[in-house]
């Protein structure tokens, strides 16, 4: 499905990282699924040992509307990391793992993330689908099938150039210790 070129780097025709959330924000502007927050600052709360810098900055912070929550969505907020095309997805996704260990601060209240996507990255298969399902991290991107596809080990949500709205389980990364 995918090259190992695609695999391993972002996807899309985007040069910059602000066409590439340009894209994004048309997709979730035109859906009106959630209610978007740009650039949201955040505190890191559970550092390494080695880290000092505890300040984080997310591109988009998702919080479900009315809407979304009655067609069945129990994923929480989530927070998508943007990245312009042709990246390589190691730099992300370690920015994701720091950021579903941050506090979110939106204007009236402070959240954590259930998942973070990285847009635009191709839905991942094998070890390193396994280790992002375990973290909740996913694949934010749009393919001529679906105008968004959010994806991890299995279909989060997928929304069809139709309109058609499907929503899965996200069942990843819920159990703890020994496997």
């Amino acid at each position: 499905m995918y090259s190992s070129y695609e695999a391993a780097h972002t996807i899309g025709d985007w040069h910059t990282e602000q066409d590439s959330c340009a894209a994004l924000d048309a997709i979730l502007g035109e859906l009106g699924l959630w209610r978007v927050y740009r650039e949201v600052g955040g505190l890191l709360i559970q550092p390494r040992g080695v880290q000092n810098q505890l300040s984080v900055r997310i591109d988009r912070v998702l919080i479900p509307t009315a809407r979304l929550l009655e067609m069945g969505w129990r994923h929480g907020a989530i927070g998508i990391e943007v990245k312009r095309s042709g990246e390589k997805i190691g730099p992300p996704i370690a920015q994701a793992m720091d950021y579903l260990r941050s506090v979110w601060q939106l204007p009236s209240v402070k959240v954590m993330l259930d998942w973070v996507f990285i847009w635009p990255m191709c839905p991942q298969s094998g070890t390193v689908e396994s280790i992002l399902a375990q973290q909740r991290i996913g694949s934010a991107c749009a393919t001529k099938w679906n105008k968004l596809l959010l994806s991890c080990g299995n279909n989060i949500l997928r929304v069809s150039w139709d309109g058609t709205v499907e929503i899965g389980a996200g069942t990843n990364g819920r159990k703890v210790g020994s496997r």
